[in-house]
């Protein structure tokens, strides 16, 4: 199974997700873009992983959500940006970086990374950059102008999911 560790959103917070995204869109001469089920924040990418892998990571996860750190608060995610790479960029809303909710979220993020690493999980090594992928594989011909107000995320329970093609088509499950 093929599976990472997320925050999922209310409606609320996808309605002003897809708002954004919705200018996104006519700016692109082409792109991949998240389906509204799909929005989530990433904490950890795992991979492919055994089923037999399962209850250990449900553990670790209620370990970290016990945590004082990780009793219910809010991130506001509050503009947009892009990383690109050979050619292809991936546009997405991030974090506010001077908030103490996004120190409490580095903090969560820190805790469970650790404690995936001690019970022989492989993970992403890349430093945590708290963003919600809007489209991948974005192409566009002018210079991409979009207007973010204030999102303000709750984070208040850590999610495993999974990832698979159902028909051709990208979908998350939640698992827990």
């Amino acid at each position: 199974m093929r599976l990472f560790i997320a925050i999922n959103f209310d409606e609320a917070v996808r309605k002003q997700l897809l708002q954004i995204q919705a200018q996104l869109r006519p700016q692109c001469t082409r792109g991949n873009f998240t389906r509204p089920e799909n929005l989530h924040l990433t904490l950890a990418f795992l991979g492919e992983t055994p089923e037999g892998k399962v209850a250990s990571l449900l553990q670790i996860i209620e370990d970290v959500q016990v945590l004082p750190e990780a009793s219910p608060f809010e991130v506001p995610f509050n503009h947009t940006g892009c990383f690109s790479h050979s050619h292809k960029e991936l546009w997405w809303v991030g974090a506010d970086e001077n908030c103490s909710g996004l120190n409490r979220l580095k903090a969560i993020h820190s805790q469970l990374i650790n404690r995936l690493l001690e019970a022989n999980f492989s993970v992403d090594n890349r430093s945590f950059s708290p963003h919600i992928t809007l489209g991948r594989e974005v192409k566009h011909s002018e210079k991409i102008v979009l207007k973010c107000n204030e999102i303000n995320i709750k984070i208040d329970r850590l999610c495993l999911m999974k990832s698979e093609h159902i028909r051709g088509i990208l979908t998350y499950t939640e698992l827990s």
